[in-house]
């Protein structure tokens, strides 16, 4: 698994998160309790770039869902899946994070799309 330096550890404070796109994917790094949590920054119910922390939750601007920051699971709103979570770590002074392929971007597209219901 290949992992990318994401910023300094000092940039990801207490409570904070940051978005940063690595490989052509958003991917929002945070900092709750002392622990780091990676995940693409990607909503799963409208395709909205995620960057707002209200801790312990990550806030979607766009519909009002909201999702856990140490699970990455939808706790109010229209999102039913869980965000897709990254490995990230901190070492010699940096954080470094899973790089994601591209591909997560088509499996959360294929989530938004409308579904049709019986005719």
């Amino acid at each position: 698994m290949e992992m990318a330096r994401f910023a300094k550890d000092t940039t990801i404070r207490e409570g904070t998160g940051r978005v940063k796109v690595i490989n052509g994917v958003p991917v929002i790094v945070l900092r709750h309790n002392g622990e780091l949590y990676a995940y693409v920054a990607v909503c799963p119910h409208a395709y909205c770039v995620l960057f707002d922390v209200k801790a312990p939750m990550i806030h979607c601007v766009c519909h009002g869902e909201l999702f856990k920051i140490e699970t990455g699971e939808p706790t109010m709103g229209l999102a039913r899946t869980p965000l897709i979570k990254l490995r990230v770590e901190a070492r010699e002074g940096n954080v470094y994070v899973e790089v994601p392929g591209r591909e997560v971007l088509e499996e959360i597209a294929e989530l938004t799309k409308p579904r049709s219901g019986p005719s």
